[in-house]
């Protein structure tokens, strides 16, 4: 037992304990790369360097034929889950604040475990004007050519945004839990008249918002779904350019940024996060009757296509998105 310690702990120490094998292992995740290649990659005598690869070579992780170097064995492996490891320390790191005060347990296990990937993130205030308007990056998401949106916590202007989108003839999926689906179905039915308003105006927006809310939770979208699971994050943005997520804040902190990347790992990820929330959903026909929205005025959902609303189910509500 003790010798299968000692040997786990010198390739620990092979790998991590020295810049230099752990940026040549790194460096060779690319593909084979030869002699003159390494020197001008790394700014320090080659002299230096002739131990480190002869230690990598001991190992295994690294084989060398003619002047060519590459990774062999378990080296590929082996350093895919460095760079995994390596890049989620970097993001804990970067803000360790944010992390030590946030829910990860809202994100299945098997992405959570993969947040490395999100790479180079901003952590985003998060302001009151509503989360689509969060650092001025509206315009961004207008720009996309497809909006992927999950929401566990309600969000006034999602309706409107929604009405935006699909006006543009942006193809746009959106998930909403159980308990959004609920409260937005009550507002959007309770019994209030406009003309009790003190105030015109907010009845005016008020009735805009009705109007807006039925186009979205009509049975006959395409577009909308309903997750029952629990454990989820306030809310995820994808769009085929950035990527935000909104975790909640642990018991008794309230969520006060979101991050932001728009790495193309990021994007990936975000990707499989939507899928695994797709798959754990259903479509909202099967939420509620027809004539729960039927009493409002032009119900019908705004769409440029001309796809029957039958045929879009399941994942074909996501564009470019498919099951691996």
């Amino acid at each position: 037992m003790e010798r299968e310690k000692s040997m786990k702990s010198k390739l620990l120490d092979t790998i991590f304990f020295s810049e230099k094998r752990k940026d040549l292992l790194l460096f060779l995740a690319d593909g084979p790369k030869s002699t003159a290649e390494i020197k001008e990659a790394f700014d320090f005598p080659w002299k230096s360097m002739i131990p480190q690869i002869k230690q990598l070579l001991k190992t295994g992780l690294l084989e060398k034929e003619g002047d060519m170097y590459r990774l062999s064995g378990m080296g590929p492996v082996v350093v895919a889950n460095m760079k995994h490891l390596l890049g989620a320390l970097e993001l804990y790191e970067e803000d360790m604040d944010y992390w030590k005060n946030h829910d990860l347990s809202s994100l299945p296990s098997s992405l959570g475990a993969r947040l490395g990937e999100l790479g180079n993130c901003s952590f985003v205030p998060l302001k009151n004007e509503g989360i689509l308007h969060q650092a001025g990056f509206l315009n961004e998401v207008l720009a996309s050519s497809r909006v992927l949106f999950f929401a566990s916590a309600f969000y006034s202007e999602l309706p409107f945004i929604y009405s935006e989108l699909t006006g543009r003839g942006i193809k746009t999926s959106i998930i909403i839990s159980e308990t959004v689906f609920k409260d937005m179905k009550e507002e959007l039915f309770e019994d209030k008249n406009p003309m009790d308003l003190k105030n015109p105006v907010f009845g005016m927006l008020f009735e805009e918002y009705r109007k807006e809310a039925g186009r979205l939770l009509d049975r006959k979208n395409p577009d909308v779904f309903v997750y029952g699971g629990s454990r989820v994050p306030a809310a995820v943005l994808l769009t085929d350019k950035l990527l935000m997520v909104v975790l909640y804040g642990k018991p008794g902190v309230l969520p006060n940024r979101c991050l932001l990347s728009k790495e193309p790992g990021a994007l990936k990820w975000g990707e499989e996060l939507f899928i695994y929330y797709m798959k754990e959903s259903r479509h909202i026909s099967s939420c509620q009757t027809h004539s729960q929205v039927s009493t409002h005025e032009d119900p019908e959902p705004r769409r440029t296509d001309k796809t029957p609303p039958q045929e879009i189910s399941g994942m074909q509500a996501f564009p470019g998105l498919h099951r691996s």
